[in-house]
Formats: structure tokens, C-alpha cells, sequence
């Protein structure tokens, strides 16, 4: 029975690890769920969206640097992607959120 046990703890450590390239991923999509948050709100107190990458109005926040930006911005749509190799491979992803929903959407695979 105990080693039962230390079979199911050593084979959960190691099914559980994540890569650095996984963590990078996870930490963008998550970066991008709160910026989509973020431009929810600004919409809704001042009728418009913000440009996260603006130097003056967007935000500073450190993991952001990490990435390039593509932000569009039309009335009452947004459209906010970043790029990045998260791999090294030397071929950058693209992750996107726009307003309808905080769901991110990867539109190359990196």
C-alpha cells in the first residue's frame, strides 16, 4: 500500500509540471482576460475603450513589455492582439481578445 502511494505522489509530480513556455501562455491569457476587463470599464464609466499600450493612458503593467502590440480601436469595438515567441522557435504566436468576450483566441500557433 505504501508504495502504492508513493507511486501515485512521484507520478503526480510528474504529470503535473508545466513547461516555461506553458507558464508564459498561461500568464498572456490571463494578462489578456483583465486587459478585456479593463476596456469593459473604461467603457462602461467613459463611453469609450482605452489603448492599453498608450504611454500617457495605458497601463504600465511589466509583463506587457514582453510582447508586441496590435491595438484597434472603433466606437464601441476593440480588437487587441499580442505577439510573441514564447518557444524560441524564432516563429512568434498571436493571442487576440476583442469585446465581445474575454475568451483568448490563439491565431498562430507559436
Amino acid at each position: 500500500m505504501l508504495i502504492l502511494i508513493v507511486l501515485v505522489i512521484l507520478g503526480g509530480a510528474y504529470f503535473s509540471r508545466i513547461t516555461p513556455e506553458q507558464r508564459r501562455q498561461i500568464e498572456l491569457e490571463a494578462g489578456l482576460e483583465q486587459i478585456y476587463q479593463f476596456e469593459r470599464g473604461c467603457f462602461y464609466y467613459y463611453g469609450q475603450y482605452l489603448d492599453p499600450t498608450d504611454e500617457l493612458m495605458g497601463l504600465n503593467w511589466p509583463w506587457m513589455k514582453s510582447y508586441s502590440w496590435d491595438v484597434r480601436m472603433q466606437g464601441d469595438r476593440f480588437w487587441i492582439a499580442a505577439s510573441a515567441d514564447l518557444d524560441g522557435d524564432g516563429e512568434k504566436g498571436i493571442w487576440v481578445i476583442d469585446e465581445k468576450s474575454p475568451v483568448v483566441h490563439q491565431l498562430v500557433e507559436d
